[in-house]
């Protein structure tokens, strides 16, 4: 949000280093300016909370020498602020003028993650600026990550932290009694964490609160999608989500995020007997239409139950597709599923019309929103009362949801081993998060955390088959049990 970068021949003070070069919003002026011990910005998306922290922790670094830690959840964030704070040390440096260069370096290590029961390898990145100072950008998602670190700390969304964050404070904490900042940015989450324990603190916290109201205040402008200066009532209207318009940029804490299927759950519905066929397509190709027919119980398949979540270009176009017939009895094992990304949508529709033609009788049900209108309704006029396309909504969103958690509690999915090299899908639907809000359940698509392009494209293409197998009847001349 902040805007370009400006190299000056001269600053005013050592102590207005970022304020010379960077032209801020008022809030971010306000957050860069203070001095408190521990600071908490409860700011709406898109506010610029990691630039701006990542300007705080650079300018600090090159006045006093000391070293910052940038904390993310996931490898994905901690990189993109790297690269944030890597620009505006270059930036500085050359209004500096100082001897030196920028030394950049990386550290691999482990981190286990007991929820999922899964190492991971992760990266640490640093630039060491000349002076001593040091700004290191790394996702540590387990608290034992950042045992032993010595610092300043930023935490980027710290409302995403497991269990709340309590474990990553009580590890954390310590460093602002021994004369360290600890900078805390999010938005909310629930009221049974650590953060709102933080913000409604403000006797002892510095506590900033921006909602997007405030910002439109203070000079913000909104674009719609087509790129022109909008209102706040047309922005919401255009994100078309109200519980999430009431997080996300209204700073509301709301109900507290859970997995919708504990991983218990999906497990319980996972085997190692269920072979599956998995095809990934990048760009245009190659692609073999035989793939649909390549499954090893192919002669046992009297239908396909398929999902279709559309996207082009940044998330997975996944496709999804249940096995229905008397060998199966009453469960429905995932047999093919296919991950597209960036392929043209006439592609796409080729895959689709190829799995559905694959097995006369198939249906299937598709994500019509936005891009994925005009395809669904190619798909809709071809093959009749077999396909149908669904706007996402709010309550089709809580719909899909209550089907596919009644579906695994009914154990009727079957999954390939958790164990095994599949088990990317089941951290997908692990990563629907959900929550009670009265009478209404609000639903939130979190990442994959070993799938990190997905923010669970491939468990909303199974919803969409388990919708699919619920609502298109079997067609006349098709007996199917």
């Amino acid at each position: 949000m902040a805007a370009p970068l400006k190299n000056l021949a001269d600053l005013n003070s050592p102590g207005d280093l970022a304020k010379g070069i960077i032209r801020f919003h008022p809030w971010q002026e306000r957050f860069f300016r203070d001095p408190a011990r521990v600071i908490v910005a409860i700011w709406h998306r898109q506010a610029g909370k990691d630039f701006a922290a990542a300007a705080k922790a650079v300018d600090d670094a090159f006045r006093t020498g000391r070293p910052w830690f940038i904390v993310s959840l996931t490898q994905r964030q901690a990189d993109a602020t790297f690269d944030k704070a890597r620009r505006i040390a270059e930036a500085l440096k050359k209004v500096l003028k100082r001897r030196g260069e920028l030394a950049l370096e990386t550290a691999e290590f482990r981190e286990y993650d007991s929820e999922i029961d899964q190492w991971f390898r992760q990266t640490a990145r640093t630039i060491r600026l000349p002076g001593g100072g040091s700004v290191t950008a790394l996702p540590g998602r387990s608290p034992d990550t950042l045992a032993g670190l010595t610092g300043s700390v930023i935490f980027t969304e710290f409302g995403l932290m497991p269990k709340g964050g309590y474990d990553h404070w009580r590890v954390i904490f310590p460093l602002a009694t021994r004369g360290y900042q600890i900078l805390v940015i999010s938005t909310p989450r629930g009221k049974n964490a650590k953060l709102y324990e933080l913000y409604s603190n403000r006797q002892d916290y510095s506590v900033h609160f921006q909602t997007i109201l405030d910002s439109v205040r203070e000079g913000l402008v909104l674009y719609d999608n087509l790129g022109r200066p909008t209102t706040v009532e047309n922005f919401k209207r255009l994100y078309g989500d109200d519980s999430g318009w009431r997080r996300e940029y209204m700073c509301e804490f709301t109900g507290d995020m859970e997995a919708l299927l504990k991983w218990a759950l999906i497990e319980s519905c996972s085997s190692p007997d269920w072979p599956i066929r998995v095809l990934r397509l990048e760009a245009d190709g190659p692609y073999d239409p035989l793939f649909w027919r390549s499954h090893s119980s192919a002669e046992k398949i009297q239908r396909l139950e398929i999902g279709w979540d559309v996207a082009r270009h940044s998330n997975f176009s996944a496709v999804w597709a249940n096995a229905r017939g008397r060998w199966f009895g009453a469960h429905r094992p995932l047999v093919y599923l296919v991950l597209m990304r960036e392929c043209t949508f006439a592609l796409q529709r080729r895959v689709l019309m190829d799995a559905m033609e694959a097995v006369p009788g198939s249906v299937g049900c598709g994500d019509a929103t936005g891009l994925g209108m005009d395809s669904n309704e190619t798909l809709s006029a071809r093959y009749g009362g077999r396909w149908i396309g669904l706007a996402f909504t709010e309550a089709l969103k809580r719909d899909l949801a209550s089907g596919i958690l009644t579906s695994f509690q009914d154990g009727v999915p079957q999954l390939p081993d958790s164990r095994g090299e599949y088990k990317f899908i089941h951290t997908d639907f692990y990563a629907l998060q959900a929550n009670r809000e009265g009478r209404n359940l609000a639903i939130e698509y979190g990442e994959n955390p070993l799938l990190p392009e997905s923010h669970c494209d491939l468990a909303v293409a199974g919803e969409l088959a388990c919708e699919a197998a619920r609502t298109l009847a079997v067609p006349a001349g098709f007996a199917v049990v």
